[in-house]
């Protein structure tokens, strides 16, 4: 064989995934020399020895690829050897250009799990305790590529043993980024409101001292990877109201945080699926099914509960020596303001929450919090993007336009996309634009994108309602910069964003939320759609109905639910309703004031849910129409009677609907059953009107996304139901469903645009 030599560029998921190490290893055992570095792009490495082709190269490459790597191209070709190499390096960085995926947060790993608890372990007891295979990674970088001295762990030099660690080929620890001990590493902090000291100790004495306070029922805000959890024992009632009351968000379910998949079959339904995300190093937040009445008090008496798997050191370490199944760790921050990243906001803010405060002195880059999601299909439907997912990294299935963009998202559950080159970069939850402390986080990180990304655009896309922040920041950057704005419509900008996802240029569409500004100036939300690339025809929707009470009927739909219950029957309004004057008055006046219209499919289910005892207020988004998904009864597969009107678009008149949800309110009819036929009602109007379309625009593949279908009864019955009718079927699976997934579909609509320009 000749000597020959080949240089190698790996993209995709390549950096803080002990890729370097990897190819050191691959490089040593086939007797190669070279070398391997980061890069703005990816890995660059390069390979030489008495070589016939690279089999033998890519056969090891494919075989023993790193469990969280993953390879979205590669590039490789011959070059000229070099005579006078006598051994394969890892170099230094460049930086270049960047275009790589940026590593996300990755959740407490088996082996160093087992070395935490080793005795004589030299990471016996490191609450820092990390390795290729785990650790954070998107929160303390500050700039590509990734490499120690670009992060937060750059303030923390090696002791003689990490180093050697980091340096040896073949540890766990070789080129971790992450890697630390409590000889060099991050120190441990409690700080103590009743006392107003920080209490003296070293790591382990100060955990100690937590989990005693735990067990008395107390609350401890905890400093984790992406910002600070309020941690609390689920058990203590009292504990779990002060929750509650502290936080203002009365209902809302709390995230709960164990040690193993099996504690959660205690309480709850589990597939393979399922069971399989909970043990991957993402550790998300997964909406389980419960099969028992536990912890009514901490779900708000939902039918499911959110547990994530103990992803540090920390956590895993305090449900083990309190001996707890369960822990609740919720997101420490106030209401309207984002997750606290920082210490000293973190001992200011919470003194009427907390009862004390854990942190560290490593320093949180970026506030990234944890994600949500739920399976269905062996599909994990993501509701908030956050650690472990975020950045979501998508490369474009084709790159037929060179153009970036920058889309800025939409108004509630902000993300913000870059597309640049031939990948789609979607940011972490951003939250409601609503307060100044969001708009900032929301500012900030775009600003913290770019820089990252070293991102150029050449177009600015944003939602169609003019009235938004995101809206109004997208025509001021366009201006400064002497861009063009692309302004998209909310809810083809949700049915675009699971396009994308599937590389789809033609589809039935269906997006269902509680609002979205239509081009016609009405309040959308329940919308059909044909989609050829650009064109989009809408072809559904409910019929206009007022928005009765305004803006203030989303939090009080008891407003729009005495409306219809009065036009319907004013006899049951009046049994269910009472006496209400401020009902009675603001159905007086929808008579001469012209409320809004709307098609808003969530504002439908708030009507049903007031109806059928859920409640009255939604205390936070959605509250009631998640108590409805609740109480449905998952055997019943009846439905109510709808008739479509054909006269421009196709319409439903909910009245028709309500009316027989009352007939079978006045008849007793278990408000189990009503819940459950008026989801199937959703449901099948989805497919009558899907196999109209079909008919009509020769179509079968079918598109659903929006933040209705975050309710997974609902989703999985219009899955079921359109596929029994021979319909190919795709719902968000990359990109959140509701609100955080518009930027994404921003993206894909420009694309659209620019194709066709």
């Amino acid at each position: 064989m000749s000597m020959k030599r080949y240089r190698y560029i790996f993209r995709g998921l390549v950096q803080g995934v002990g890729f370097r190490p990897f190819i050191y290893n691959l490089a040593k055992d086939l007797g190669l020399v070279g070398f391997v570095k980061n890069i703005g792009e990816g890995v660059l490495a390069e390979f030489q020895g008495k070589l016939e082709d690279t089999a033998a190269i890519d056969e090891y490459i494919e075989k023993k690829l790193p469990r969280n790597a993953k390879i979205e191209a590669i590039e490789k070709y011959e070059i000229e050897p070099i005579f006078d190499e006598s051994d394969f390096y890892i170099l230094d960085s460049s930086k270049g250009k960047i275009s790589t995926i940026v590593p996300f947060d990755l959740g407490l790993c088996e082996e160093c799990r087992e070395e935490f608890y080793t005795q004589n372990h030299r990471h016996f007891m490191n609450p820092f305790i990390s390795c290729i295979n785990c650790g954070p990674r998107y929160t303390i970088i500050e700039s590509l590529p990734y490499d120690r001295s670009r992060t937060s762990m750059k303030e923390f030099k090696f002791c003689d043993n990490c180093k050697k660690e980091y340096y040896t080929p073949d540890n766990r620890r070789f080129n971790a980024q992450s890697t630390t001990c409590p000889v060099c590493g991050p120190h441990l902090f409690l700080y103590s409101f009743v006392e107003k000291k920080h209490i003296d100790g070293n790591n382990l004495e100060l955990l100690d001292r937590v989990c005693e306070e735990i067990e008395k029922g107390k609350i401890v805000a905890i400093k984790g990877i992406g910002g600070f959890h309020l941690v609390v024992d689920p058990y203590n009632k009292e504990s779990v109201e002060r929750i509650f009351q502290s936080k203002k968000r009365e209902g809302k379910p709390l995230a709960l945080v164990c040690k193993y998949i099996e504690t959660v079959k205690k309480y709850c339904n589990v597939s393979k699926a399922e069971e399989e995300i909970f043990n991957s190093p993402r550790c998300p937040i997964i909406l389980f099914e419960k099969k028992t009445n536990d912890f009514l008090y901490v779900n708000g008496g939902l039918h499911t509960l959110g547990i994530m798997r103990a992803y540090t050191p920390i956590l895993d370490y305090i449900l083990t020596k309190t001996n707890k199944d369960l822990l609740i760790a919720t997101s420490a921050n106030l209401s309207g303001i984002p997750m606290i990243i920082d210490e000293d906001e973190a001992i200011e803010k919470l003194c009427d929450i907390a009862d004390f405060v854990l942190y560290h002195n490593r320093k949180i880059v970026r506030r990234c919090d944890d994600s949500v999601g739920f399976i269905l299909n062996d599909k994990f439907v993501l509701i908030r993007s956050g650690r472990g997912f975020a950045p979501i990294t998508f490369k474009l299935k084709e790159k037929a336009v060179d153009k970036n963009i920058l889309a800025l998202g939409s108004h509630e559950k902000t993300t913000i996309a870059l597309k640049k080159e031939d990948e789609v970069i979607l940011s972490q939850y951003l939250g409601d634009l609503d307060t100044k402390e969001y708009i900032d986080f929301y500012t900030s990180t775009l600003n913290d994108l770019i820089s990252l990304y070293d991102f150029k655009f050449d177009y600015i896309a944003c939602d169609y309602h003019k009235d938004y922040y995101t809206t109004s920041l997208a025509q001021k950057i366009a201006k400064e910069q002497n861009k063009e704005v692309v302004f998209v419509q909310h809810h083809l900008a949700h049915i675009y964003s699971c396009m994308l996802e599937k590389n789809l240029q033609s589809c039935i569409g269906f997006a269902f939320d509680g609002t979205g500004l239509g081009l016609d100036g009405k309040i959308w939300g329940s919308e059909g759609f044909v989609i050829d690339g650009l064109e989009a025809k809408r072809v559904f929707h409910l019929q206009y109905y007022p928005l009765v009470g305004g803006q203030k009927a989303i939090k009080e739909p008891a407003r729009l639910a005495y409306y219809f219950s009065e036009i319907i029957s004013p006899e049951f309004a009046k049994n269910f309703f009472g006496e209400d004057e401020i009902l009675q008055q603001i159905f007086k006046t929808a008579a001469t004031f012209n409320y809004p219209l709307t098609s808003s499919m969530g504002r439908l289910f708030d009507i049903v849910g007031v109806l059928l005892g859920c409640g009255k207020k939604n205390s936070f988004e959605a509250q009631i129409p998640m108590l409805l998904e609740s109480i449905a009864d998952r055997d019943e597969d009846g439905f109510y009677i709808f008739l479509m009107n054909f006269k421009h678009e196709i319409e439903i008149n909910i009245v028709d609907i309500l009316q027989q949800i009352i007939h079978d309110i006045k008849r007793n009819v278990d408000r189990r059953i009503i819940s459950a036929k008026f989801h199937n009602t959703i449901a099948k109007i989805v497919v009558e009107v899907a196999k109209v379309l079909r008919e009509n625009y020769n179509k079968d593949i079918v598109v659903l996304s929006g933040g209705v279908f975050q309710n997974k009864f609902l989703l999985s019955k219009t899955v079921s139901f359109l596929e029994e009718e021979g319909f190919e079927v795709f719902f968000n699976s990359v990109f959140p469903i509701n609100d955080g997934g518009i930027s994404a579909g921003q993206v894909y609509y420009t694309l659209q645009l620019l194709k066709n320009c």
